[in-house]
Protein backbone atom coordinates (compact mmCIF):
# COMPACT_ATOMS: atom_id res chain seq x y z
CA UNK A 1 0.00 0.00 0.00
CA UNK A 2 2.71 2.79 0.66
CA UNK A 3 4.43 2.02 -2.57
CA UNK A 4 0.97 2.17 -4.25
CA UNK A 5 0.79 5.54 -2.75
CA UNK A 6 4.04 6.69 -3.85
CA UNK A 7 3.49 5.88 -7.22
CA UNK A 8 0.04 8.02 -7.57
CA UNK A 9 1.99 10.87 -5.73
CA UNK A 10 4.75 10.48 -8.46
CA UNK A 11 2.27 11.25 -10.50
CA UNK A 12 -0.02 13.99 -9.07
CA UNK A 13 3.02 15.87 -7.90
CA UNK A 14 2.94 17.87 -11.38
CA UNK A 15 -0.36 16.98 -12.72
CA UNK A 16 -2.79 17.07 -10.15
CA UNK A 17 -2.45 20.77 -9.67
CA UNK A 18 -2.58 21.71 -13.56
CA UNK A 19 -5.36 18.90 -13.68
CA UNK A 20 -7.63 20.61 -11.54
CA UNK A 21 -7.02 24.03 -12.54
CA UNK A 22 -7.80 22.72 -16.30
CA UNK A 23 -10.88 20.86 -14.74
CA UNK A 24 -12.32 24.13 -12.75
CA UNK A 25 -11.24 27.21 -14.86
CA UNK A 26 -9.99 26.27 -19.05
CA UNK A 27 -12.42 22.90 -19.25
CA UNK A 28 -15.70 25.01 -19.14
CA UNK A 29 -14.80 27.97 -20.74
CA UNK A 30 -14.67 26.84 -24.59
CA UNK A 31 -12.65 29.82 -26.00
CA UNK A 32 -9.84 28.85 -23.11
CA UNK A 33 -10.52 25.01 -24.47
CA UNK A 34 -9.75 26.10 -27.71
CA UNK A 35 -6.63 28.01 -26.96
CA UNK A 36 -5.27 25.11 -24.87
CA UNK A 37 -5.58 22.56 -27.27
CA UNK A 38 -3.97 24.49 -30.25
CA UNK A 39 -1.03 25.23 -28.09
CA UNK A 40 -0.37 21.52 -27.23
CA UNK A 41 -0.47 21.27 -31.05
CA UNK A 42 1.93 24.06 -31.46
CA UNK A 43 4.34 22.43 -28.89
CA UNK A 44 4.20 19.30 -30.40
CA UNK A 45 4.79 20.78 -33.94
CA UNK A 46 7.84 22.57 -32.51
CA UNK A 47 9.35 19.09 -31.56
CA UNK A 48 8.19 17.43 -34.23
CA UNK A 49 10.68 19.93 -36.60
CA UNK A 50 13.56 19.79 -33.56
CA UNK A 51 13.42 15.89 -34.10
CA UNK A 52 13.79 16.52 -38.00
CA UNK A 53 16.63 18.73 -37.78
CA UNK A 54 18.47 16.39 -35.28
CA UNK A 55 18.39 13.90 -37.78
CA UNK A 56 19.41 15.93 -40.50
CA UNK A 57 23.20 16.65 -38.89
CA UNK A 58 23.75 13.04 -37.84
CA UNK A 59 27.42 13.37 -36.69
CA UNK A 60 26.14 16.53 -34.26
CA UNK A 61 22.88 14.41 -33.10
CA UNK A 62 24.01 13.49 -30.25
CA UNK A 63 25.43 16.76 -28.90
CA UNK A 64 22.91 17.73 -25.79
CA UNK A 65 24.09 21.80 -27.03
CA UNK A 66 22.70 21.02 -30.76
CA UNK A 67 20.01 19.49 -29.62
CA UNK A 68 19.09 22.54 -26.92
CA UNK A 69 19.73 24.99 -29.97
CA UNK A 70 17.04 23.81 -32.37
CA UNK A 71 14.78 22.51 -29.48
CA UNK A 72 14.68 26.01 -28.58
CA UNK A 73 14.21 27.72 -32.20
CA UNK A 74 11.98 25.65 -33.31
CA UNK A 75 9.78 26.57 -29.93
CA UNK A 76 9.86 30.10 -30.30
CA UNK A 77 9.55 30.39 -33.88
CA UNK A 78 6.35 28.34 -33.51
CA UNK A 79 5.20 30.17 -30.58
CA UNK A 80 5.30 33.39 -32.01
CA UNK A 81 3.27 32.29 -34.89
CA UNK A 82 1.14 30.90 -32.76
CA UNK A 83 0.42 34.08 -30.70
CA UNK A 84 0.39 35.78 -33.68
CA UNK A 85 -2.39 33.55 -34.98
CA UNK A 86 -3.88 34.02 -31.80
CA UNK A 87 -4.10 37.94 -32.07
CA UNK A 88 -5.48 37.96 -35.64
CA UNK A 89 -8.02 35.01 -35.00
CA UNK A 90 -8.98 37.22 -31.36
CA UNK A 91 -9.91 40.15 -33.23
CA UNK A 92 -11.91 38.93 -35.49
CA UNK A 93 -13.40 36.65 -32.99
CA UNK A 94 -14.70 39.79 -30.62
CA UNK A 95 -16.15 41.90 -33.63
CA UNK A 96 -19.50 40.41 -32.96
CA UNK A 97 -20.35 42.07 -29.83
CA UNK A 98 -21.76 39.02 -28.38
CA UNK A 99 -18.26 37.48 -28.96
CA UNK A 100 -16.77 39.94 -26.87
CA UNK A 101 -19.52 39.24 -24.36
CA UNK A 102 -19.79 35.77 -23.94
CA UNK A 103 -16.26 34.65 -24.54
CA UNK A 104 -13.83 37.44 -23.23
CA UNK A 105 -10.36 36.95 -25.89
CA UNK A 106 -7.48 38.77 -23.09
CA UNK A 107 -4.19 37.69 -22.64
CA UNK A 108 -3.91 36.44 -19.16
CA UNK A 109 -6.57 34.13 -18.99
CA UNK A 110 -5.80 33.01 -22.61
CA UNK A 111 -1.88 32.92 -22.09
CA UNK A 112 -2.77 30.83 -19.02
CA UNK A 113 -4.53 28.17 -21.07
CA UNK A 114 -2.04 28.21 -24.03
CA UNK A 115 1.07 28.30 -20.94
CA UNK A 116 -0.28 24.99 -18.92
CA UNK A 117 -1.29 23.18 -22.17
CA UNK A 118 2.50 23.89 -23.42
CA UNK A 119 3.80 22.85 -20.12
CA UNK A 120 1.86 19.49 -19.73
CA UNK A 121 2.27 18.22 -23.20
CA UNK A 122 6.15 19.01 -22.62
CA UNK A 123 6.04 17.69 -19.60
CA UNK A 124 4.49 14.37 -20.48
CA UNK A 125 6.89 13.83 -24.00
CA UNK A 126 10.17 14.69 -21.85
CA UNK A 127 9.06 12.76 -18.39
CA UNK A 128 5.74 10.49 -19.18
CA UNK A 129 7.03 7.12 -19.85
CA UNK A 130 9.39 7.06 -17.01
CA UNK A 131 5.94 8.22 -14.44
CA UNK A 132 4.46 5.89 -16.02
CA UNK A 133 6.85 2.73 -15.65
CA UNK A 134 6.83 4.27 -11.74
CA UNK A 135 4.85 1.14 -10.28
CA UNK A 136 5.57 -1.78 -8.91
CA UNK A 137 8.27 -2.87 -6.34
CA UNK A 138 11.23 -1.85 -8.14
CA UNK A 139 12.60 1.16 -9.16
CA UNK A 140 14.78 2.92 -11.73
CA UNK A 141 18.00 5.43 -10.73
CA UNK A 142 20.40 6.92 -12.66
CA UNK A 143 24.41 6.57 -12.86
CA UNK A 144 24.36 10.31 -12.78
CA UNK A 145 21.91 10.74 -9.98
CA UNK A 146 22.22 8.85 -6.88
CA UNK A 147 20.60 10.57 -4.60
CA UNK A 148 16.53 10.39 -5.65
CA UNK A 149 15.18 8.15 -7.70
CA UNK A 150 14.23 8.93 -11.93
CA UNK A 151 11.19 8.77 -11.23
CA UNK A 152 11.18 11.56 -8.30
CA UNK A 153 13.28 13.30 -10.18
CA UNK A 154 10.97 13.29 -13.38
CA UNK A 155 8.06 14.00 -11.27
CA UNK A 156 9.15 17.23 -9.59
CA UNK A 157 11.22 17.97 -12.94
CA UNK A 158 7.83 17.91 -14.77
CA UNK A 159 6.04 20.41 -12.32
CA UNK A 160 8.58 22.90 -12.34
CA UNK A 161 8.27 22.52 -16.50
CA UNK A 162 4.68 23.49 -16.35
CA UNK A 163 5.20 26.35 -13.91
CA UNK A 164 8.34 27.64 -15.85
CA UNK A 165 6.33 27.55 -19.17
CA UNK A 166 3.21 28.58 -18.17
CA UNK A 167 5.07 31.90 -16.99
CA UNK A 168 6.95 32.21 -20.64
CA UNK A 169 3.79 32.51 -22.45
CA UNK A 170 2.48 34.98 -20.08
CA UNK A 171 5.29 36.91 -20.46
CA UNK A 172 5.45 36.36 -24.09
CA UNK A 173 1.96 37.04 -24.86
CA UNK A 174 2.53 40.47 -23.38
CA UNK A 175 5.97 40.54 -25.52
CA UNK A 176 4.61 40.15 -28.85
CA UNK A 177 1.30 42.34 -27.69
CA UNK A 178 4.00 45.18 -27.36
CA UNK A 179 5.84 44.08 -30.14
CA UNK A 180 8.54 44.87 -27.65
CA UNK A 181 11.96 42.79 -29.44
CA UNK A 182 14.11 43.34 -26.60
CA UNK A 183 10.88 41.52 -24.42
CA UNK A 184 10.92 38.85 -27.17
CA UNK A 185 14.67 38.21 -26.78
CA UNK A 186 14.08 37.84 -23.47
CA UNK A 187 11.91 35.01 -23.82
CA UNK A 188 14.36 33.01 -26.31
CA UNK A 189 16.41 33.49 -23.42
CA UNK A 190 14.13 32.13 -20.69
CA UNK A 191 13.61 29.39 -22.51
CA UNK A 192 17.17 28.61 -23.63
CA UNK A 193 18.33 28.87 -20.01
CA UNK A 194 15.18 26.48 -18.85
CA UNK A 195 16.33 23.81 -21.15
CA UNK A 196 20.17 24.26 -20.81
CA UNK A 197 19.48 23.60 -17.18
CA UNK A 198 18.63 20.30 -18.07
CA UNK A 199 22.31 19.33 -19.30
CA UNK A 200 23.05 19.09 -15.38
CA UNK A 201 21.49 15.71 -14.81
CA UNK A 202 24.16 13.92 -17.34
CA UNK A 203 26.72 15.17 -14.43
CA UNK A 204 27.84 13.19 -11.23
CA UNK A 205 25.09 14.10 -8.65
CA UNK A 206 24.01 17.29 -10.60
CA UNK A 207 20.33 16.51 -10.43
CA UNK A 208 20.06 18.13 -7.22
CA UNK A 209 21.62 20.99 -8.69
CA UNK A 210 18.81 20.75 -11.66
CA UNK A 211 15.81 20.74 -9.48
CA UNK A 212 17.25 23.60 -7.18
CA UNK A 213 18.46 25.60 -10.29
CA UNK A 214 14.95 25.09 -11.70
CA UNK A 215 13.16 26.30 -8.92
CA UNK A 216 14.87 29.41 -8.53
CA UNK A 217 13.89 29.61 -11.99
CA UNK A 218 10.33 29.22 -11.58
CA UNK A 219 10.53 31.57 -8.50
CA UNK A 220 11.73 34.38 -11.01
CA UNK A 221 9.61 33.84 -13.81
CA UNK A 222 6.89 33.86 -11.17
CA UNK A 223 7.94 37.32 -9.85
CA UNK A 224 8.30 38.61 -13.36
CA UNK A 225 4.72 37.60 -14.44
CA UNK A 226 2.94 39.37 -11.49
CA UNK A 227 4.99 42.42 -12.70
CA UNK A 228 4.21 42.56 -15.93
CA UNK A 229 0.32 41.66 -15.60
CA UNK A 230 0.46 44.89 -12.91
CA UNK A 231 2.66 46.94 -15.82
CA UNK A 232 0.28 49.85 -17.67
CA UNK A 233 -1.03 49.03 -20.78
CA UNK A 234 -1.08 45.57 -20.42
CA UNK A 235 -4.54 43.39 -22.28
CA UNK A 236 -6.73 42.66 -19.44
CA UNK A 237 -10.05 42.27 -19.20
CA UNK A 238 -10.76 45.78 -19.12
CA UNK A 239 -9.32 46.60 -22.08
CA UNK A 240 -10.30 43.92 -24.40
CA UNK A 241 -13.67 44.89 -23.36
CA UNK A 242 -13.25 48.31 -24.74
Amino acid sequence: MPAQILDYGILLVPFGPAIVICILHIFPKRHLFVVAIASSAAYLISLAGASIFRLLVFPLRSSFWYLTFWSVLTQEIVRSYFIKYYFSTARRFSVIAMNAVLYPMQDLSSSFAAGIAWGITNAIMLYGDVLVRATGMATIVSPHCKEMSTPVLSSWASLLTIVIHTSIMIIAFDAYRRKNKLRIGSVVLLNFAHISLGGLNFVEGGCVEYLISEALLATFLVAVVFRVIHEDGYYSKRYAQD
